[in-house]
């Protein structure tokens, strides 16, 4: 399950959100403590600037502070399909406003991006 969302939280693929997702599920239908999900995107994007200080620049700091709302909000209701098209879309529109503002300083995880 660790692995599925790890996974998705680079991809941002859903095949990879909504395994995870049915592995929770039969985690519980079998009896046991209900796992907790963590998404975290915002935790792969700090990381994947050239130099990690750039990260801390307020242009950066001001678009991780929306991701971290999105990414709070999709933690706390993983089943809402509201919550994981906002999730979806702040991410991807963040990817493509530190690509357009640091171009090669920071590199998109997701290397398949439209």
């Amino acid at each position: 399950m660790d692995q599925e969302v790890d996974s998705f939280s680079v991809t941002l693929n859903k095949k990879h959100f909504d395994a995870a997702i049915k592995i929770k599920e039969k985690m519980v239908k079998e009896g046991f403590e209900e796992p907790k999900l963590k998404v975290d995107t915002l935790g792969i994007y700090k990381k994947s600037f050239t130099f990690p200080q750039i990260a801390n620049n307020d242009y950066a700091i001001e678009q991780f502070e929306t991701l971290a709302i999105a990414e709070a909000n999709l933690n706390n209701e993983l089943g809402n399909t509201d919550t994981y098209e906002a999730f979806i879309s702040q991410a991807n529109s963040i990817a493509h406003n530190l690509t357009e503002r640091y171009k090669e300083q920071w590199v998109d995880p997701k290397d398949d991006r439209e």
